[in-house]
């Protein structure tokens, strides 16, 4: 039988703390929707293997070569992450 306990609001902040929050670049797109992400961390640059996290997928946001993400990263596996934010540098046209 499986313990169908619901996790704390401790618990869920533990496995939080585990992921680092970075920001990167968009450098090579893979099928499936996984991409590959340029990471410069305090000097050392890196390249992970990223997907779409749920909430992007379904809201259909495009990712494309180039765009700036913010990503997170578990401290146990740095080559894979999961895109959780797009930064966009659009500027939003001004009614005067």
């Amino acid at each position: 039988m499986k313990n169908n306990k619901k996790e704390t609001k401790k618990e869920k902040k533990e496995k939080e703390d585990d992921k680092i929050t970075l920001e990167g670049v968009v450098s090579e797109v893979f099928p499936e929707m996984r991409y590959r992400v340029d990471v410069d961390f305090q000097g050392l640059k890196h390249s992970v293997i990223c997907y779409v996290s749920g909430k992007m997928r379904n809201r259909f946001i495009e990712i494309k070569k180039g765009d700036k993400v913010r990503i997170k990263i578990s401290l146990y596996d740095i080559d894979s992450g999961i895109i959780t934010f797009r930064l966009t540098d659009r500027k939003v046209p001004v009614i005067a």
